[in-house]
């Protein structure tokens, strides 16, 4: 017989009652529990991460707003950049306005910044772009100014203040920057102007004029605004070189004019005449000690050399052959003339007046013999540390060798300048010293000049302008050059700026600009804080 259930223990005994055991419940209590604890969990981990989104939401308003803020500040820098650019690193700017800021500089330094820029500060620019929006303000103020006779060195404290926002939110971040702008004005010194071309000329012009011609400008670390090509059709460059001659001669004051050629003759120390001066060499005597050099008639080669701790300075002529030998260390001078040698316990002064033409001038040596020769097959230094030169010819100068400067090396095409007062400048007037007359003037590079001529000097070049004869040649200039045109004949040209000119130690001889001008000459940043 089959049945439903095991036949030896029945499913629960007829009549006894069911008792619940001990353990009902506990499942649904932890259950229960469990279920508490993961809701607890899963409300903790939606407000985490609600928090999170919203700590990530703030994090990326406030980069946004960084950003917005910095922008700002790039942007004003980056305006004010191109507005000191477009207005040309040489300016012209009116002498009452320079003689107004000599009178009141602290007043006077706004009006004299918006006569030169076409406009002044504050200077306001605003953007907005991905519904980020920044707005900054630039300012500037005079720090310090340095008056130097024809013209002031100035230092101005730049600052632009910038805020960035977004659309959608009412805060603002904040960011700071602060620089200095470092000024020029009045009748500069040429060598302050890295390149000049006395020619007017649109900002493309200029671009074009610099790629056509093969001419490059190097820039100085940290300054913002590099070298530019400064052109202007206002005649800046001089054609008379009065002021220096008359401190060559020891003639105090004279106009071109009273220039006549008795005075000249008194001042040379010949017998008094009304005849003009014999061509020649003459070093000037004057009661203190010694003058400069002036040079009557046309030189067919000027020789520059380092003889031991001496400057040698040799003067080839048709009428003869004149040597100065001087050691600024010893305080020595000896001249050497056709008609003898004189020695004087002094040392000259650095100025060589050349009334004619310079067909040769370049660097030498002095050989075995003492005898001093051109060198043209390596470079070599020249003009002794310490020596400050200004060679000025009232008619065409010809270049045919290096002219490098004694502490100077290039490495990589850049020359590396050790503190010294060492310095040359070439000034070519174009204009007869005593007549006045129009005359050939200009710098040229010769035919036979190296291929690769390297210039430590300050070259400034009037009537005529400056070329670079021959073909595949590259010039280097350390230093400067300024020029009423330009003309260089398929070669390349490649100026880096004395490094000094940034500290203003421009030389006391150089010639300077005919009429008053303004250069910004450095815009440097010095600090950039981020604040709310």
């Amino acid at each position: 017989m089959s049945c439903n259930f095991f036949p030896r223990t029945s499913p629960w005994q007829e009549g006894a009652e069911r008792t619940p055991s001990g353990n009902a419940g506990a499942i649904s209590l932890m259950v229960l529990f469990l279920l508490f604890v993961f809701s607890g969990l899963a409300l903790g981990m939606i407000s985490m991460s609600q928090l999170h989104l919203r700590i990530n939401g703030w994090r990326k308003f406030s980069t946004l707003l960084d950003c917005a803020s910095e922008n700002g500040i790039k942007r004003g820098l980056e305006d004010l950049e191109d507005w000191l650019r477009s207005s040309g690193p040489v300016i012209p700017v009116s002498s009452v306005r320079v003689d107004d800021f000599r009178a009141n500089p602290r007043a006077e330094f706004p009006l004299l910044l918006e006569d030169a820029l076409g406009g002044g500060f504050p200077r306001v620019f605003r953007e907005t772009a991905d519904g980020l929006n920044w707005e900054s303000l630039s300012a500037c103020g005079l720090q310090s100014v340095e008056d130097r006779g024809s013209y002031f060195r100035i230092l101005a404290g730049l600052r632009i203040d910038s805020s960035g926002a977004m659309d959608r939110l009412r805060q603002k971040r904040n960011s700071t920057l602060e620089g200095t702008l470092g000024i020029l004005a009045g009748r500069l010194p040429l060598p302050s102007i890295p390149l000049l071309i006395n020619k007017e000329m649109s900002p493309d012009e200029k671009a074009g004029f610099l790629r056509a011609n093969g001419i490059s400008v190097v820039s100085r670390d940290g300054d913002l605004l590099g070298n530019q090509l400064a052109a202007t059709g206002q005649a800046v460059i001089p054609r008379d070189a009065t002021a220096t001659t008359a401190k060559a001669l020891n003639i105090r004051m004279f106009t071109p004019q009273d220039l006549s050629p008795a005075r000249l003759r008194a001042a040379l120390g010949l017998e008094p005449s009304e005849d003009p001066v014999p061509d020649g060499v003459y070093l000037v005597k004057t009661d203190l000690g010694l003058g400069g050099i002036y040079v009557q008639g046309d030189a067919d080669e000027v020789v520059l050399a380092i003889d031991g701790d001496t400057q040698v300075i040799v003067f080839r002529l048709e009428a003869g052959e004149w040597s100065l030998v001087f050691s600024p260390s010893r305080s020595q001078t000896e001249f050497r003339t056709p008609e003898g040698a004189f020695n004087y316990p002094y040392v000259p002064l650095g100025i060589i007046i050349v009334d004619g033409e310079i067909r040769s001038l370049g660097g030498g040596a002095a050989g075995d013999d003492g005898t001093v020769m051109m060198v043209t097959d390596r470079e070599i230094p020249s003009v002794l540390s310490g020596v400050g030169l200004t060679i000025v010819s009232s008619e065409r100068v010809t270049l045919s060798s290096h002219l490098i400067l004694q502490g100077v090396r290039w490495q990589d095409g850049i020359p590396y300048i050790k503190e010294s007062q060492t310095q040359l400048v070439i000034f070519s007037t174009g204009q007869d010293f005593l007549s006045q007359a129009e005359v050939e003037g200009g710098i040229a590079v010769g035919n036979d000049a190296p291929d690769e001529l390297k210039l430590q000097a300050s070259l400034t070049a009037g009537q005529g302008g400056f070329e670079i004869g021959g073909s595949g040649k590259t010039v280097e200039i350390l230093g400067g050059l300024h020029a009423t045109g330009y003309s260089g004949h398929g070669n390349s040209l490649r100026i880096a700026p004395d490094e000094r000119l940034a500290a203003g130690d421009l030389s006391e001889n150089a010639p300077v600009m005919a009429a008053p001008v303004l250069t910004v000459y450095s815009l440097r940043v010095m600090t950039w804080r981020e604040h709310e």
